[in-house]
């Protein structure tokens, strides 16, 4: 009852009261593009470029909505004003708007959900892990196994908490390539997204473990996540996975930033 009072439920893109995704609203969020995983390239479902596969790598990406207005801010409420009950209308949003195809072949490959973890300190103080939410309750709705088997043991800084500069070296290339000044504002963003992207790949590396190995070996696992953005979370989970003897990996975020 406080929850309610204090956080009511309204819809993410319009406000109305009574829904967390009005019917309006559920029918204007933007699918996000498939993409491959591994270079971000546009992709047929979502699956890994032949050639940017790697026996480390991960098999494939469904990623659903854009990561903009209304689904920007249920992932905001989601992870920030936690509450169990939207967890599950953001998952029965989801299954209406997956392919019928994608939900098929997971079902029939038999593939077990395990949420991408947050380091125990920050879950401890936020209460919840919001994958593990969304993760529960999506393998509840396809019948699929559910398995939290990884743990992250390593305290890493969120993406937008990374900060970068470009020096003077790159700053004079970059004025002396571009004439004016909105293609040296796109090639700066660009190069600052890139520079970021590998400082936490770097960040990331080495911090999650199998804590159930049996539960992982020869099976096929879904990695659920709330938001993809540079991939790195979602793809050091996928490589810790497959070397632990994981036979497939495929990644399930619920929103995508970027195109």
């Amino acid at each position: 009852m406080l929850l309610e009072f204090l956080f009511p439920k309204t819809c993410v893109g319009c406000g109305k009261l009574g829904v967390y995704f009005c019917p309006s609203c559920s029918q204007r969020f933007s699918l996000a593009s498939p993409i491959c995983p591994m270079c971000g390239s546009g992709s047929i479902g979502g699956i890994t470029h032949v050639r940017c596969r790697r026996p480390l790598g991960i098999d494939g990406l469904v990623a659903l909505f854009a990561y903009r207005e209304g689904i920007q801010v249920a992932v905001k409420r989601l992870k920030y004003r936690f509450v169990r009950e939207m967890g599950e209308a953001f998952v029965d949003l989801a299954h209406k708007r997956i392919e019928s195809s994608v939900v098929s072949y997971f079902q029939r490959d038999s593939f077990r959900v395990v949420p991408v973890p947050l380091f125990r300190t920050r879950e401890r103080r936020r209460g919840y892990n919001q994958a593990a939410v969304l993760g529960e309750f999506f393998a509840l709705r396809l019948g699929l196994d559910f398995a939290p088997v990884l743990a992250r043991v390593k305290n890493t800084q969120a993406l937008a908490e990374l900060q970068v500069r470009l020096s003077s070296n790159e700053e004079k290339a970059i004025e002396e390539k571009y004439l004016s000044l909105a293609q040296r504002r796109v090639a700066q963003w660009k190069l600052l997204a890139e520079k970021k992207s590998r400082l936490r790949a770097d960040e990331i590396r080495g911090a999650f473990k199998v804590s159930e190995k049996f539960k992982v070996q020869n099976a096929k696992l879904l990695l659920v996540d709330d938001v993809w953005t540079s991939g790195g979370t979602m793809l050091e989970c996928a490589k810790t996975l497959k070397r632990t003897g994981a036979s497939r990996v495929w990644g399930l975020a619920f929103s995508r930033g970027g195109r």
